[in-house]
């Protein structure tokens, strides 16, 4: 068994102004650098192996904090990026913004869960009887939580969006 904390990188200024940020570098806005304060310290008090993140900065910076209050490997992996969307990045978000259908250019939810899938494959092995954490992106958690609550892929949209700062529980058997 593992438990899982799966954490959203706090606010950016880019999420307030309603810009996709996909998988380009997001800056934390003040409500984000205090609210990943206050998550910090609310996650405190747990007994963690390990932390991984996204390398993407605002998912970066979150974990950093998260880290301050554990002597514990924070590793940036890759595959917890947030999903490519390709021109979208750096505009705001079209008002259609639809993820189950997406521009050919663009990460659809299948790539996202191979590579998630390859991700949990690999930790489960190095995990067991132990609590991580895991920082990423919010369309990102979206497809973790399939995978981590068998609901379809089909069904990804229908998942709500975590909010910044938010975390949430899974546990691994």
């Amino acid at each position: 068994m593992i438990e899982l904390i799966v954490v959203r990188h706090g606010e950016t200024i880019e999420n307030t102004l309603g810009i996709c940020q996909g998988q380009t570098d997001g800056t934390l806005s003040e409500r984000g650098i205090e609210n990943n304060k206050l998550l910090a310290k609310e996650l405190s008090d747990h007994q963690i192996y390990k932390i991984y993140s996204s390398p993407l900065k605002r998912a970066a910076d979150t974990a950093k904090e998260i880290s301050k209050y554990h002597s514990v490997k924070l590793e940036f992996r890759n595959n917890l990026m947030e999903w490519y969307l390709s021109t979208l990045q750096g505009k705001k978000f079209p008002t259609d913004f639809d993820i189950t259908n997406l521009g050919d250019d663009m990460e659809n939810a299948e790539l996202v869960q191979k590579r998630l899938l390859s991700f949990l494959e690999e930790i489960t092995e190095q995990h067991i009887d132990q609590t991580i954490v895991i920082v990423s992106h919010g369309l990102t958690i979206k497809v973790l939580t399939t995978i981590l609550e068998k609901i379809p892929i089909t069904k990804v949209a229908e998942v709500k969006l975590m909010k910044n700062s938010g975390y949430k529980y899974f546990i691994m058997d």
